[in-house]
């Protein structure tokens, strides 16, 4: 018998070792796809919950200056509404108040004068309202020395006596009521 060698006996380690490598290779890249695909889902999942609290925040965020603008243009428009009702109605009432108010110092100033022909009447205020005071007053009205005043009301002086509409006191309340 021929003699065998002990090459032929031996096993092929090369081969042993290589399969062995590629085992382990193969382990390896199986527990690193496992990691990197946790890791990977991991990072969705924050990532995900990241944009559900911006979201959140953002609509957050968004409603709430909406609706600081939704109450800013509430209150402006309803300072504008009550101003031009305030100036609608005052103009309404504020004739009548004005003439009522300008008769009743007509009749102040005639009662103050009475006969007397030679007392000087100072008054002061607007010339639309004079020009009225001095209709109300007739032939009495040579008496008046007028001095034009920025406001609403009219201020007569008769001697030491001070007569006045308060005009302007009315208008700032109503004003103030209607605001």
């Amino acid at each position: 018998m021929p003699s065998v060698a002990l090459f032929d006996l031996l096993p092929d380690f090369g081969t042993l070792i290589a399969e062995a490598v590629a085992q382990a290779e193969a382990a390896l890249e199986g527990r690193l796809a496992a990691a990197h695909d946790a890791a990977l889902e991991a990072e969705r999942q924050a990532n995900a919950e990241e944009a559900r609290i911006f979201l959140e925040s953002l609509g957050d965020d968004v409603g709430k200056a909406v609706s600081l603008h939704i109450d800013a243009m509430e209150a402006r428009v309803t300072g504008l509404v009550a101003g031009t009702v305030a100036r609608i109605i005052g103009g309404i009432v504020s004739d009548d108040l004005q003439k009522r108010s300008i008769d009743a110092l007509a009749d102040a100033v005639r009662e103050a004068v009475g006969d007397a022909e030679a007392v000087r009447i100072v008054v002061r205020g607007p010339l639309s309202m004079f020009e009225t005071l001095k209709a109300s007053l007739g032939p009495r009205a040579a008496n008046l020395d007028f001095v034009e005043a920025p406001g609403f009301d009219l201020t007569v002086a008769i001697d030491e006596a001070v007569f006045e509409t308060r005009m302007a006191e009315w208008s700032t309340t109503l004003s103030e009521v209607l605001a």
